[in-house]
């Protein structure tokens, strides 16, 4: 058997560990989550102060700020400006191709590859420096 030295070593390492391990394993996942948000540039969950701070920010001048946390100034930024982004109804149609993008062809021709036609007819005069069809 082992000297009581040895044990009782080996036991207040494990409780050490055990203590800190997860600890560490939180500074961990708390340093990549910020890793990964700095090279995505996108809002995590962990910044909910952060969002406060800024509309408070943007409700007294208008502007769209992002303050630095770690150097504790303001900079502009157009990620956190309030934006919306819809789909149109045509891209969520089920098989539905969109037209290719050199095909000169609206993205929302209905069934583009049967199409026939000129595919940009103009109404209005065209000067020689716009270079229109004629």
């Amino acid at each position: 058997m082992a000297s009581p030295t040895a044990t009782t070593l080996f036991l207040c390492s494990l409780l050490i560990f055990l203590h800190l391990g997860p600890q560490i394993q939180a500074q961990i996942d708390k340093t990549s989550l910020k890793l990964v948000a700095d090279a995505l540039e996108w809002p995590t969950a962990t910044m909910s102060p952060l969002y406060d701070e800024l509309e408070e920010a943007d409700d007294e001048d208008g502007e769209d700020l992002e303050l630095d946390v770690e150097n504790g100034y303001a900079r502009r930024s157009l990620l956190w400006g309030r934006t919306k982004y819809y789909i149109s109804y045509g891209a969520l149609s089920a098989n539905r191709i969109p037209c290719p993008p050199r095909s000169g062809r609206s993205y929302y021709t209905h069934s583009c590859f049967k199409a026939r036609g000129p595919v940009r007819p103009y109404s209005r005069g065209c000067s020689r420096i716009a270079l229109c069809r004629r």
